[in-house]
């Protein structure tokens, strides 16, 4: 991975933000890993973001939205950052 990539990443998980607290994805530590192949032109994007586990069905609702919303942004900032490659958000 190139620094240039390297840069393009960390840019997109400071912008990227939790919409409750506002805070980066990368300051949260909601990104694990991401992984990518320029032979595959593929990107893979580990979040670190657990599925809701409460008994409250609206708490649990809202969490499951947070989460996909982040998932959601992230997919599109990487694509417009790397036009050409596949982005997978896990």
């Amino acid at each position: 991975m190139t620094e240039e990539m390297k840069s393009k990443i960390d840019a997109i998980l400071e912008s990227v933000r939790e919409p409750e607290t506002l805070r980066s994805v990368s300051s949260l530590n909601l990104v694990r890993k991401v992984s990518c192949s320029d032979a595959q032109k593929r990107i893979i994007v580990e979040t670190d973001i657990t599925a809701p586990k409460t008994t409250c069905f609206v708490c649990g609702v809202v969490t499951e939205t947070i989460r996909e919303s982040i998932i959601r942004e992230l997919q599109e900032e990487f694509e417009k950052a790397f036009p050409g490659y596949e982005t997978e958000v896990i």
